[in-house]
């Protein structure tokens, strides 16, 4: 939410991540233009006027089942003329917060939703600002926390109708996949909107291929501690051990499977809880929420939860997702995602027929470069690919010939990225292109050392030159086993998304001198690709300065890793390719509705 993004850039900076500021839109006093309507049955919701006045915060403690007390602010709506509380009763909105300093302070965050006939409740999480207890990093405890706010909302708060939803932006968004999850079938919790939000925490955030970051311990650092929380001691500490000695966490365990949200989802859905999520393609985990996405649509449907959701398949409205062209919280309170948040609240606690929940075409993608909304349903969109193999001169071919010469080239583990790469580019392409989900980098190679650190970087090259990055991702060696069962693959089995367990017991050392193969996940985009620009790969032995993320391996990875050299093959038996998914541009057409802001 716009009045903590500032914390929350603060955490990320700590940690040597810096995104853009959010918005600094203010809320609106007056009527504003909306979203179009969407096809439905009402078909001409518009965002209502403010109303309202708004109050000054109410602080409420809240009692826990096992003792805690849960400080929390209270916001109402008042009558602009007389300054008191307006008579009946409204919906709730409650955002949990990990962030103030004294307290939570959703004033400025909430005022638009309680201008329009909504009282707002921010809490601080436990173990942070005034609210007892430990602090941990997510998990069950705070969703049940959240689970007896929703009810205390619900049955106890004065002014309350019973109705209740979850709102929030980064922490605030993803901690309501938790009290989704705990909150039970029959519950007042009507819908979620989990703004700038991630599906696998240990894939997405803390760790990227198998190398732990710093982010845990970065948000550690602006946490303002409660009065019963010992930041030596509590349970967000023992992660941040484990993950900075190479400890269990360092993995991706129980505990981090235990985080995942994908693995919530069917209990998200059993208890009837519609989500709208959202994201950006230069977000801190770009394309973050797809994952929540496609595993709620196939939740609800009973189909393999991770399995990509193919055109044709049913989808249903209750679950939807916005991918933008932005950074972490960018526009978040913006005057078109503020006017769709109330689209999504006012159609599931206010019982409004905005035509939103009708919808075929549930996911909702910024295409870059042709700067235009796409609505669909599938995700990937297209499941074609092409596969282009790395040759000799830098070249990337669009298919091996059997007679091609082997060839090698050679990584330095100690040496810069900037001047110690492999780059491989396409010829000009001969018509328009879409890339429309995740690839994948085989490589082939060989190591004087028992690890390996491989990174990769997909480019957009135009005929002037100018490189615009499109995905990265890289990966330890010791980690590159793949899970089938769990990966995407293309038309013709082609791979374009392998999935890696990441597991302790999954570990297995590179044998110094063997050729090996190594998949690298690139990050998913969705691009246009004009006829004559160049796709383009480049490989390094570590993540160059414009990764999506810093990387913390731990001490055992670092020795390792050091002072390797690795010789990675092209051509010959053993060619090191790239598939990329790539559609026809005619088969996106411009959404009627405006997401949200084209930069």
């Amino acid at each position: 939410m716009k009045a903590r993004i500032p914390i929350v850039v603060a955490a990320l900076t700590a940690a040597g991540i810096v995104p853009a500021a959010a918005s600094a839109a203010g809320p609106p006093s007056g009527p504003q233009s909306g979203p179009q309507s969407r096809a439905g049955a009402a078909g001409s919701w518009q965002p209502e006027a403010a109303t309202y006045g708004v109050s000054q915060p109410v602080d409420i403690s809240v009692k826990m089942d096992d003792g805690v007390v849960i400080s929390t602010e209270v916001v109402y709506p008042t009558d602009p003329a007389t300054g008191a509380r307006a008579a009946g009763d409204f919906p709730v909105l409650l955002t949990q917060n990990p962030y103030g300093t004294g307290h939570s302070d959703p004033t400025t965050a909430g005022d638009y939703f309680v201008q329009r006939g909504y009282i707002y409740v921010a809490s601080a999480v436990r173990g942070t600002g005034a609210s007892g207890g430990q602090v941990s990093w997510f998990g069950q405890r705070q969703g049940r926390d959240g689970a007896e706010l929703v009810n205390w909302a619900a049955r106890s708060l004065a002014g309350s109708n019973g109705e209740v939803g979850l709102d929030g932006c980064s922490y605030l968004g993803v901690d309501q996949w938790y009290t989704a999850a705990a909150v039970g079938r029959d519950s007042a919790l009507k819908a979620i909107t989990p703004f700038c939000t991630d599906s696998n925490f240990y894939d997405d955030l803390t760790a990227n291929g198998g190398i732990p970051t710093p982010f845990v311990a970065g948000i550690a650092q602006a946490e303002p501690r409660g009065p019963q929380d010992n930041p030596a001691t509590d349970p967000q500490s023992v992660t941040i051990a484990q993950q900075a000695t190479g400890g269990s966490r360092s993995y991706d365990d129980a505990y981090w499977q235990s985080l995942d949200a994908q693995r919530l989802m069917p209990q998200i859905v059993a208890n009837r809880i519609p989500a709208l999520s959202e994201a950006g393609w230069n977000d801190l985990f770009p394309g973050g929420d797809l994952g929540d996405y496609t595993t709620a649509q196939n939740a609800y449907f009973h189909r393999p939860l991770t399995a990509p959701i193919t055109a044709g398949e049913p989808v249903t409205g209750r679950y939807q997702a916005i991918v933008g062209p932005w950074t972490h919280g960018e526009n978040v309170d913006g005057t078109t995602l503020e006017n769709i948040r109330l689209e999504w609240f006012d159609t599931w606690l206010k019982g409004e027929r905005t035509g939103m929940a009708d919808t075929s075409t549930p996911l909702h993608l910024f295409e870059n470069t042709a700067k235009q909304w796409v609505d669909t349903a599938a995700w990937p969109p297209s499941p074609s690919a092409q596969r282009y193999c790395l040759a000799g001169s830098g070249t990337l071919a669009k298919s091996q010939s059997k007679s091609a010469s082997a060839g090698s080239g050679t990584l330095d583990w100690a040496a810069a990225s900037t001047a110690n790469s492999l780059t491989y580019t396409t010829a000009p392409l001969t018509g328009s292109a879409v890339l429309d989900g995740p690839s994948d980098l085989t490589v082939y190679a060989a190591s004087t050392t028992t690890d390996v650190e491989l990174s990769a970087t997909l480019n957009v090259v135009a005929p002037d030159g100018t490189v615009v990055k499109q995905a990265d991702g890289v990966l330890l060696g010791s980690q590159r086993a793949v899970d089938p069962a769990q990966s995407l693959y293309g038309t013709g089995g082609v791979l374009l998304d392998p999935s890696h367990p990441f597991t302790q017991w999954s570990r297995q050392p590179v044998v110094p001198g063997g050729t090996t193969r190594y998949d690298i996940s690139l990050l998913a985009n969705f691009t246009l690709i004009p006829a004559g620009d160049r796709i383009q790969v480049v490989v390094t032995s570590q993540p160059p300065a414009n990764f999506h993320f810093p990387l913390m391996p731990t001490p055992q990875d670092q020795a390792n890793l050091a002072g390797g050299t690795y010789t990675v093959q092209f051509g010959g038996s053993t060619p090191s390719v790239l598939d990329v998914p790539l559609a026809s541009p005619e088969q996106f057409t411009a959404s009627p509705t405006d997401w949200g802001p084209s930069s």
